[in-house]
């Protein structure tokens, strides 16, 4: 369960990298 929520919360963190890098292009 911990690790689920650490990929979860990973994963929010990548998309919202992912929309600055989109952002900046």
């Amino acid at each position: 369960q911990f690790n689920h929520y650490l990929t979860r919360r990973r994963r929010i963190e990548i998309a919202h990298n992912l929309c600055l890098s989109e952002r900046q292009i």
